[in-house]
């Protein structure tokens, strides 16, 4: 058997919505801030003790600019508006903290500390709790406090609390917090929030990692540029008048280069198709605009081949060769590199192995990875597998977070001589596309189609006040309105064209969907308000409907004098 080692490239995907209503300055949601202090600065700070170890992250400009939001002091989240003192909050906040504070795994991570269960099983173990008005006495200020230190703590890297003395510290006391350390909590999270980018920054300028990026705001760009393009994949599919703008899809390309040029130095040589979401159409403007490489499913591969990718009973794949490869994409003379993912392998890290021991989730990947390496003795070349997900949402699920699985199948990798990796521009440098495409297959890496985004009642609606926005906006664009209206205007506009909104709508449960709706219709409501224009009514209005006896979610649940920020400046 050969001895040449198999490349692997880790694309770990780093993205949060706009939940920022940038009328009122206000976020509705905390999770660039949670997210930021457990996942976004420890994914790639733990590579620093694995220098042979390379990864790919793909930073979207809108996470970015939310971050920098944060540490400018801009941001304020209505999580951060119940970290008032606990003798001030008002009973509307006490509801949202008894409401909201355990919005974390509860078996994997609040069943390991005490005290934050004990107050779980006070609240009622409620997701949606009717009853918080009658139990909120029940609490003390003493309960609100620990409470609220033990929801910002747990929602900070494990290993980063090992290691840092007071963190560790408020972990070990368990109960009876100050005010003092609550504010103290606050800070070591702006400090985490600090390090992202210049970590991320440092990191590629080692060499070791890659930084890429997506369109601005994150729209499903197909879609953006022809929404009937969603028939591709999906003949008879309900589609709702046609909304067709390429130029928004180019625009939110171009300022997402400007903005990485902006933060790392120089142009981004990887693209991340939001949602993987590909097109004929999208890769001539990435061509267009010098990209060097792109991404997506090994179903879109597939589909795009004219072929299946086999796998035995055990998943590996028969025939490697196909799917373990760069390509090169011509359209209409226009070519990129592509890549395309394991979708086996990617989703046994989103889904599978949080399930399995540590030792058993890392001794499964690393055979499987030899297996792949196997089965591609009998083909010349430098393949590469590709292994890409999402960066965050995968970890809460694992017992102890990231830490245990990452540190062991990283120790694996760098141990093994014949499995070796890579960031993907360095390895397309050395081993440029042997195979050429003609013709690419429209659709994402959810069932290798664009139904998550579009076909339904509500979520055709969305596309329907999309394009009426869109219309209203091009008049007064076309009307010489004042530049710096425009210039609001349409930032509000590519921020309702994010692919988070009509991905939550009929997706989950209406508790969950509903924010982002209401959010969708705030940045639209936005456009009108940046023009000088009346807001139309029907922006006024849920597009979903709560269910028979569930309460009506409430946009701002916190409306009320005694609403107000800690003091952020001290940070």
């Amino acid at each position: 058997m050969s001895q040449r080692p198999l490349n692997i490239a880790f694309v770990w995907n780093q993205h949060q919505p706009f939940y920022k209503d940038t009328v009122k300055n206000e976020y509705f949601m905390p999770w660039v801030r949670l997210h930021g202090c457990k996942d976004y600065y420890q994914m790639a700070s733990i590579l620093r003790e694995y220098p042979t170890i390379r990864a790919t992250f793909n930073l979207t400009p809108a996470l970015i600019e939310q971050i920098e939001d944060y540490l400018e002091g801009e941001a304020v989240d209505y999580y951060l508006l119940v970290m008032k003192p606990v003798r001030s909050l008002n009973n509307r906040e006490k509801i949202f903290l008894l409401q909201h504070y355990f919005d974390i795994h509860w078996d994997r991570v609040i069943s390991r500390y005490p005290r934050y269960h004990q107050l779980l099983e006070k609240q009622g173990r409620k997701r949606e709790p009717a009853h918080l008005e009658k139990i909120i006495g029940e609490f003390s200020n003493q309960d609100y406090l620990d409470l609220q230190v033990w929801f910002n703590l747990v929602w900070i890297d494990p290993e980063l609390r090992e290691k840092d003395s007071f963190l560790r510290g408020l972990e070990e006391k368990g109960s009876n917090f100050t005010e003092e350390e609550k504010t103290a909590l606050l800070s070591k999270q702006w400090n985490i929030l600090s390090k992202i980018i210049p970590e991320h920054r440092e990191l590629q300028d080692k060499g070791q990692i890659e930084v890429i990026t997506t369109a601005y705001y994150h729209p499903i760009l197909p879609l953006l540029i022809d929404t009937d393009s969603a028939l591709r994949s999906a003949p008879g599919l309900s589609l709702p008048e046609k909304f067709a703008h390429p130029k928004d899809a180019l625009e939110q390309t171009k300022k997402a280069v400007d903005h990485y040029q902006e933060c790392f130095g120089h142009k981004p040589y990887g693209f991340w198709p939001p949602e993987q979401a590909v097109s004929p159409e999208v890769i001539t403007y990435l061509a267009g605009l010098d990209f060097k490489w792109t991404i997506s499913d090994e179903e879109i591969l597939a589909k795009s081949l004219g072929t299946e990718i086999y796998r035995d009973e055990y998943g590996h794949v028969t025939n490697p060769q196909v799917l373990y490869q760069p390509y090169k994409v011509n359209i209409n003379g226009k070519e990129i590199s592509m890549i395309f993912r394991d979708q086996y392998l990617s989703d046994r890290i989103g889904f599978t192995y949080q399930h399995m021991s540590v030792n058993d989730a890392v001794n499964d990947l690393h055979h499987r990875l030899h297996k792949i390496r196997e089965h591609l003795d009998d083909h010349s070349g430098n393949y590469l597998v590709t292994i890409s997900l999402d960066g965050e949402n995968a970890w809460e699920w694992y017992s102890n977070d990231k830490k245990d699985f990452l540190h062991l199948l990283y120790q694996r990798l760098r141990d093994d001589p014949l499995l070796h990796t890579v960031t993907v521009n360095n390895y397309l440098a050395v081993n440029p596309p042997r195979q050429k495409i003609n013709y690419l297959f429209t659709g994402s890496w959810v069932n290798h189609n664009l139904n998550r985004w579009i076909g339904t009642r509500n979520k055709n609606t969305m596309w329907e006040y999309l394009r009426r926005t869109r219309r209203d906006f091009q008049k007064e664009l076309d009307a010489g309105t004042d530049p710096e209206r425009i210039k609001k205007a349409r930032e509000g506009l590519f921020m309702a064209e994010g692919s988070d909104f009509a991905w939550w709508v009929d997706s989950t449960s209406y508790y969950l969907a509903a924010p982002f709706e209401a959010l969708f219709r705030k940045h639209l409501s936005n456009v009108y308000k940046s023009l000088h224009l009346e807001v139309p009514q029907y922006l006024e209005e849920p597009i979903l409907e709560a269910p028979d006896g569930e309460r009506r979610w409430q946009y701002d649940p916190l409306a009320g004098p005694a609403a107000m920020a800690p003091n952020l400046n001290q940070r």
